[in-house]
């Protein structure tokens, strides 16, 4: 409906009944960040409840942008710096849900900066970890990725991903070497 708009409801199988509404004009919303702090709050984990469904169903590009406004939502719903542990924990969790999906976009970079961002709000985040070490992995920052993945391993030492990631990483590595001393023994023979 638009402004000065007039409509009349009929309910199904009623006879005689009708609801006429007339919209005069449209309140506009307040603004977010004068909203109570619950409330703002309340925005930020609904909206990563959301993030973590559009996810789980495989819609990436819907669950990034969703991700990426809860965070907006965060940081003016969480205030200045140091936050307190519950809202720090929620935070991560949104930093670390949009690296998983940076990363399944392949943006490597994003993912790792998004990752590294979830691990200095909450250090014991493993999901993050695993995250930033597929990442880095990816950029070909082979040490970085076994020690982010070997640290996964020490906290979870049966973590399917990381005991596969870890092996290729392992392997890339060998394969690395192997190349780098092929080269020098030409370069010195």
């Amino acid at each position: 409906m638009t402004a000065g708009e007039l409509c009349v409801l009929r309910p199904c199988g009623v006879t005689g009944t009708a609801l006429t509404v007339h919209l005069l004009r449209f309140t506009p919303s307040p603004p977010f960040w004068s909203a109570p702090l619950t409330v703002r709050w309340r925005s930020v984990t609904s909206g990563h409840a959301h993030a973590a469904a559009l996810l789980a169903g495989g819609l990436l590009t819907a669950a990034g942008r969703a991700f990426s406004r809860s965070l907006r939502a965060a940081v003016a719903a969480a205030g200045p710096p140091p936050l307190p542990p519950d809202r720090s924990k929620v935070k991560a969790e949104l930093h670390a849900g949009l690296a998983d999906v940076q990363l399944k976009l392949g943006r490597p970079d994003a993912a790792a900066g998004n990752a590294g961002k979830a691990l200095a709000l909450w250090p014991a985040h493993l999901g993050a970890r695993y995250t930033r070490g597929v990442a880095r992995a990816a950029m070909r920052d082979l040490e970085a990725a076994l020690e982010d993945l070997g640290a996964v391993l020490r906290d979870s030492p049966r973590h399917p991903g990381a005991l596969r990631d870890i092996r290729r990483v392992r392997g890339e590595l060998r394969d690395r070497d192997a190349r780098l001393a092929r080269r020098l023994g030409r370069l010195f023979a």
